[in-house]
């Protein structure tokens, strides 16, 4: 396997021509569905809060899942969208004005992610940093768990030894998940609530020293690109309310 090999699957054009589909679609059917842009490890829970929005409000929802920095640069290339909810509170802030407001969901925890018949016995943060170790992480331009593996880099006491030991950078956490399932590397740095997915099925957590870890918050921001605000308004505080509960039922922590 090459050293420090990049996956990119989803270039930013395939969301930007997405995009443009959907919100034609949607008027030429008038329908006007709210376009929300949503961190593609979050896939599950809006899922679930889609189907229950529409069900109750008879509101049209079109989701866009990609990595939330691809998604944040997809809005102020598109200047199109109604709601965005990415894997951590950092990439609403950098939205600055394209943000009219934000609320709390939950809190995403990161951690290493491995198979539970692994032939290196990898139990513990400091096994991980063993010579012939194959991690995988996130790319640090393109998702959430990217740039907080760079936090955790850089708070851990085995910097090179880390750095030594990444193969691979994935362009979402789907990926990096299969890498591990196919045994392609040993580990990957994701988000804890991925264990229960369905297709992390004999995989196990090891845990990242509080010390070092960086746990993220997620919000839910309405865009001041929003074509529809009050809409808008009202899905954000059913996520806000009610999604707080599906988000935890999905192993996400939530205060």
């Amino acid at each position: 396997m090459k050293h420090q090999r990049d996956i990119i699957v989803k270039p930013l054009l395939f969301i930007l021509l997405g995009v443009a589909f959907a919100i034609g679609t949607g008027c030429s059917q008038e329908k006007n569905p709210l376009i929300v842009y949503a961190g593609k490890g979050l896939n599950r829970p809006t899922e679930e809060i889609r189907l229950s929005f529409e069900r109750r409000h008879k509101i049209p929802l079109t989701i866009v899942y990609a990595g939330s920095n691809t998604l944040l640069t997809t809005i102020r290339k598109t200047k199109m969208g109604d709601i965005f909810i990415p894997d951590s509170v950092e990439y609403i802030k950098n939205a600055k004005q394209l943000v009219t407001t934000s609320r709390y969901i939950a809190n995403h925890i990161p951690a290493f992610i491995v198979r539970t018949d692994n032939s290196k016995r990898l139990q513990s943060f400091a096994d991980l940093m063993q010579e012939r170790v194959k991690i995988a992480v996130g790319n640090k331009s393109m998702t959430a768990i990217g740039r907080i593996t760079e936090k955790i880099i850089a708070a851990s006491d085995q910097p090179e030894s880390f750095r030594r030991n990444i193969v691979v950078t994935g362009s979402t956490v789907n990926e990096l998940l299969q890498l591990v399932v196919s045994r392609e590397v040993d580990a990957a740095l994701l988000w804890e609530d991925m264990l229960q997915w369905p297709e992390a099925k004999g995989l196990q957590l090891v845990t990242i020293p509080d010390t070092i870890n960086h746990p993220e918050t997620i919000s839910v921001a309405v865009l001041a690109t929003s074509t529809n605000p009050e809409k808008a308004a009202l899905l954000a505080n059913f996520v806000a309310t009610e999604g707080k509960e599906i988000f935890a039922k999905h192993g996400f922590r939530v205060k």
